[in-house]
């Protein structure tokens, strides 16, 4: 029997599936290594180099066996229905510039989804709509790539905008400074494409944390909540487009 993820992002317990990139092969290592199969997600033709397989711009999950795609490969949605999801296609395709290139990347947090209502798939605001979320409306369209949620009511971002509104909901936000996360052909990537919850209380990463700036900071607010990082990459934090976990024990 295939236990999935009720609240997208936050297993109860270990992970058993996650969707990755399939270009971030070190990080899919790791993940084998701890019993954690990996839907690799394939490079979309649409989508810019450094961003054509990142599974936030792909799949977002929206719990328990459902997820909506945008313009994931066919190798990609073939392993997700052998794994028993049921696929909503969004109306639209992902194309190569902003903001067409974010159609769901949206962040999935307790009741609450972060996100960009002018620029989401229509798909998606019918989702939220009809599931009564509370929509926190940002201008930033890369929503989930911009956040790193740790818990239902605490996140870590870069992005002053999404910051301060979340400040005003309920939802603990720990500021960190921009850069030194890479992300092949960018200047720099997004804390929230570096990484995932692979178990109830530990963040998978994508790279080690002491390579950016505010890790004290980071390693205190995880510590207040009883979190563990685990490093999964190498020494420097990657935008992989995040660990996506889907199933758990």
């Amino acid at each position: 029997m295939i236990n999935y993820v009720k609240n997208p992002n936050f297993p109860n317990g270990n992970v058993t599936v996650a969707a990755v990139s399939s270009e971030a092969e070190g990080v899919i290592s790791a993940l084998e290594s701890a019993k954690i199969a990996v839907i690799p997600v394939e490079s979309c033709s649409e989508l810019p180099d450094g961003i054509a397989s990142h599974a936030d711009l792909q799949i977002l999950h929206l719990g328990e066996n459902s997820v909506l795609t945008a313009s994931c490969s066919k190798k990609s949605t073939d392993m997700l229905e052998m794994m028993g999801f049921n696929i909503e296609k969004t109306n639209n395709n992902l194309d190569f510039s902003y903001p067409e290139d974010c159609l769901i990347n949206a962040e999935i947090i307790g009741r609450n989804i972060i996100i960009n209502p002018d620029i989401a798939d229509e798909k998606l605001m019918r989702f939220a709509e009809e599931n009564n979320y509370n929509i926190i409306a940002v201008k930033q369209g890369y929503a989930k790539c911009s956040v790193l949620a740790v818990c239902k009511d605490a996140v870590i971002t870069a992005d002053p905008g999404i910051a301060k509104i979340l400040q005003g909901k309920d939802i603990e936000v720990l500021k960190i400074k921009e850069g030194g996360i890479y992300l092949k052909g960018f200047d720099t990537g997004f804390i929230g494409g570096c990484g995932g919850m692979i178990e109830n209380k530990i963040l998978g990463t994508s790279g080690d944390l002491k390579s950016i700036h505010d890790y004290e900071n980071i390693k205190d607010f995880l510590r207040n909540r009883n979190i563990y990082a685990e490093n999964l990459g190498g020494r420097t934090l990657h935008d992989i487009g995040g660990i996506l976990p889907l199933c758990e024990e």
